[in-house]
């Protein structure tokens, strides 16, 4: 499987083989401008590659793929922000149903007030 990567320093783009990435015979890195990725994130596409490759393989009994990912499609900063929002709602949410139960509670005994005269 060949990746086309375009560097985002100088817009250059090349391609490598994924198995050579997962190989290490191959960096990560642009040969235009020499901008490298981070050992990290290129161990954690490494460990991504690997198991899309032998699900990929698992799955080709029975069909052929086809695949085509944009990283515009897949922005990773985005979701962290979205994450953290969707976050502060719950915890918002977790407060008003607290202070919905209280007020029901006082209803409750207003009632029962109500009810012994």
């Amino acid at each position: 499987m060949t990746i086309d990567f375009t560097c985002v320093k100088c817009e250059g783009s090349f391609e490598l083989d994924s198995q050579d990435i997962v190989d290490g015979t191959e960096k990560l890195e642009c040969p235009h401008c020499n901008v490298k990725a981070p050992q990290a994130s290129v161990d954690d596409f490494v460990a991504a590659l690997t198991e899309l490759t032998a699900q990929v393989g698992s799955m080709s009994k029975r069909f052929t793929l086809t695949m085509t990912i944009e990283s515009e499609d897949i922005d990773a900063d985005d979701d962290d922000e979205d994450e953290d929002e969707d976050e502060d709602v719950d915890e918002d949410d977790d407060v008003d149903d607290d202070e919905d139960d209280d007020d029901e509670d006082e209803d409750l005994d207003e009632d029962e007030d109500d009810d012994e005269r």
